[in-house]
């Protein structure tokens, strides 16, 4: 007999929020992004222009892959970070993207029978800033 017997052991239902965050200094992908793509090394861009739509997808190293996680165990490989200007440039054109100097916040969605990462360019909110 255990004091446990009538309780039901809570399981998480969501890994967290999919989601990029753009400012004018670059593209940083949310954690839960990272690890849907299971810590890739290398992945390849794809838009959509006339969804207005950006996807990622894990990919062998070659003259179009992108570096996305450098080291798997390295405290910082929870993240990525892209400073590439003419990404930037280039997403925040196809977009129209008006932001102040907090960025923007992009929901993205995990197709996980392709193992794809989708941003939908269109539907984003303001980064507040913390109190």
């Amino acid at each position: 007999m255990s004091v446990l017997d009538s309780f039901e052991m809570y399981k998480k239902k969501d890994k967290g929020n999919i989601f990029i965050s753009v400012t004018q200094y670059g593209i940083t992908f949310s954690k839960t992004s990272v690890e849907c793509l299971d810590y890739a090394e290398y992945v390849h861009i794809f838009f959509d222009k006339n969804n207005i739509k950006m996807a990622i997808t894990p990919c062998e190293k070659d003259d179009e892959a992108r570096i996305f996680v450098k080291n798997k165990k390295s405290p910082r490989a929870g993240f990525v970070r892209w400073n590439d200007k003419n990404l930037l440039k280039y997403v925040t054109e196809l977009a129209n993207l008006k932001f102040d100097e907090k960025g923007i916040r992009i929901k993205g969605e995990y197709i996980k029978n392709e193992n794809v990462l989708v941003y939908d360019l269109k539907n984003y909110k303001a980064i507040k800033g913390r109190k």
